[in-house]
């Protein structure tokens, strides 16, 4: 019985990916919209906004620069 529950409680991880805003000088995650067409998101210190579609033939890179 205890293996049955440690099945069903795992976690499926959140997709995200990294960004490092020139504008502070800071680092965040940035995840999907609800629709999955774009990751948002914005600089913690500015809130300037930032937004990269999701395309099939998209990059295998997980870390940008947004300046």
């Amino acid at each position: 019985m205890l293996d049955d529950k440690a099945t069903e409680n795992k976690r499926i991880p959140k997709r995200f990916i990294g960004i490092k805003f020139e504008c502070c000088q800071v680092y965040t995650r940035i995840y999907p919209n609800k629709q999955e067409t774009a990751y948002e998101g914005r600089c913690p210190k500015c809130l300037r906004k930032v937004s990269m579609k999701i395309q099939k033939d998209g990059v295998n890179c997980r870390f940008f620069s947004a300046s």
